[in-house]
């Protein structure tokens, strides 16, 4: 069977965009429903792409559920600072109960949503990969090939600074 790679290419793009925009509608939802200001649709969409772009590094793998809650868990505090500052309400970056209650209820809906999501996805990879098929050669390198040179050894400070100050003398070349 072929390994699945849904950490490359268009399916790992999918994965980040799913998470930035589930975790950062999903936190902005929250914070309206707890009492929050309501921002701007281009402030949310601009917050939700700059959730999924911070997913990008975390995408080289499939996320578990622990990965999955400290994500969430960071984002929805940050959407929650970022909301109370764009509201220019000092007393929104503290959250009432009620604000915190919502965001804990966000975070379980989007952690159990996107859990199921990196499943559905890499199970889907699998089952793709198992009945498609295979290359027969192997892919081409885009990286150059790196061969190790021997460094010169190093001279002490002494003797380069003598070579540099008196030079070997010869006869003239004819």
């Amino acid at each position: 069977m072929a390994t699945a790679a849904p950490t490359r290419g268009a399916a790992r793009v999918l994965r980040c965009g799913a998470v930035g925009l589930c975790t950062g509608l999903l936190a902005v939802l929250a914070h309206a429903t707890g009492g929050g200001h309501v921002p701007s649709l281009p402030h949310v969409l601009v917050f939700a792409l700059a959730m999924a772009w911070t997913c990008v590094p975390l995408a080289d793998r499939q996320l578990g559920f622990v990965d999955l809650l400290g994500l969430v868990g960071v984002v929805q505090v940050a959407a929650h600072v970022f909301l109370g500052v764009l509201s220019r309400h000092p007393r929104e970056v503290l959250p009432s109960p009620s604000m915190l209650l919502t965001h804990l209820v966000a975070t379980a809906i989007v952690v159990a949503a996107l859990a199921g999501f990196e499943q559905a996805v890499f199970r889907l990879a699998a089952a793709l990969a198992a009945v498609l098929p295979r290359p027969l050669c192997p892919r081409p390198a885009f990286a150059p090939l790196r061969i190790p040179i021997a460094a010169h050894p190093p001279q002490p400070l002494s003797e380069v600074l003598r070579r540099r100050t008196l030079p070997r003398r010869g006869p003239p070349n004819s």
